[in-house]
């Protein structure tokens, strides 16, 4: 009877036993410190180790760029503690790295889960600058007339948070500057709102950190577009065409005078007034360019059969002339 009670134990004591699963050790708040220096400066790892089971370790590492570096328990206990690397020399660069440990028993865990963690950031001679990133970049539209805004954007980064020196768009080999249009300087969106000339036109994006480092979208190349179509020219208009005073002398300043308008803001390339059929060339006085008063004042010989007319181009060739045909007569100077 001893000897089956005895036996019965055994057996319900191997069960227990063996029924009994293994917990799961836990890499927790995994680091190395500081999270950025030179070539110089030494860096320690560090993870917080844990078993329910009161399993230490039978290995525990930190890996840097997959290089493996083991680690020492430095405080607590073997269970429960802080676990340290030696001190790590480093190349320059931007590292990544993650905590790996298996309790010996077939379990293991890793810190982070899934991924690396960004770090340390080592510098030469000084703090290390991360190139900025530029992403996204196009123009809306692909087409259009000359006088259509094409609007340029692309998307800039700065894994350092710092603002950028200058992001622009180089058209056709000259630089145009971009502004923020939405987010921060460092993590945002660039646009450059431009009107084109009629040809097709190649683009790239160019961007200058704070540390004068420069990157490009495409690195290399460039972006075709967009097409820029020529548009059909309006003719110039000229009104209020008129010569004051109407009578005077040889010692009178006779002022001719014309209202230049042109729906396309094409600005004269030649307005005249044509005296006797001799032209002389005509200032702006009021207004602007495309949309003005123009003015020439001369003295006259004695005459009562002066004429006149005014005539004007557009920069793109479009001509007119008042009146078609024929001129104004005027104006009648006497003794």
């Amino acid at each position: 009877m001893y000897k089956k009670k005895i036996l019965f134990l055994l057996i319900l004591f191997f069960l227990l036993g063996y029924s009994q699963e293994n917990s799961k050790p836990f890499l927790l708040n995994g680091e190395i410190i500081p999270y950025e220096g030179t070539v110089k400066k030494a860096f320690i790892a560090r993870v917080y180790y844990y078993d329910a089971d009161g399993d230490k370790p039978e290995k525990i590492f930190v890996y840097v760029d997959d290089v493996p570096y083991p680690l020492k328990l430095k405080k607590g206990s073997a269970s429960a503690g802080w676990y340290y690397s030696q001190k790590l020399t480093l190349p320059p660069g931007e590292h990544k790295y993650y905590f790996y440990c298996e309790d010996g028993k077939g379990k293991s865990d890793r810190f982070p889960r899934y991924g690396e963690k960004t770090g340390p950031l080592v510098g030469v001679h000084k703090k290390l600058n991360r190139k900025p990133k530029l992403e996204k970049g196009g123009v809306y539209f692909e087409e259009g007339e000359e006088d259509k805004i094409f609007v340029f954007r692309v998307n800039y980064y700065d894994p350092d948070c710092q603002p950028p020196q200058a992001v622009m768009v180089i058209v056709d080999g000259r630089a145009k500057p971009m502004k923020l249009y939405k987010g921060k300087p460092s993590d945002g969106v660039y646009i450059a709102r431009l009107k084109l000339e009629p040809m097709k036109h190649g683009y790239y994006f160019l961007a200058i950190d704070d540390q004068g480092e420069k990157v490009s979208l495409p690195e290399e190349g460039y972006l075709i577009g967009p097409i820029v179509y020529e548009k059909e020219n309006t003719l110039p208009i000229l009104t209020d065409c008129k010569v004051k005073p109407e009578l005077g002398g040889p010692s009178t300043t006779f002022t001719f005078s014309v209202f230049y308008k042109d729906e396309d803001k094409d600005p004269p390339a030649i307005i005249q007034v044509v005296i006797d059929n001799i032209p002389y060339d005509m200032k702006l006085v009021k207004g602007e360019k495309h949309y003005g008063i123009y003015q020439f004042k001369k003295k006259l010989q004695e005459s009562k059969f002066h004429s006149y007319y005014f005539y004007c181009e557009d920069i793109r060739g479009g001509i007119r002339r008042i009146p078609e045909r024929g001129a104004f007569n005027g104006p009648i100077v006497i003794k």
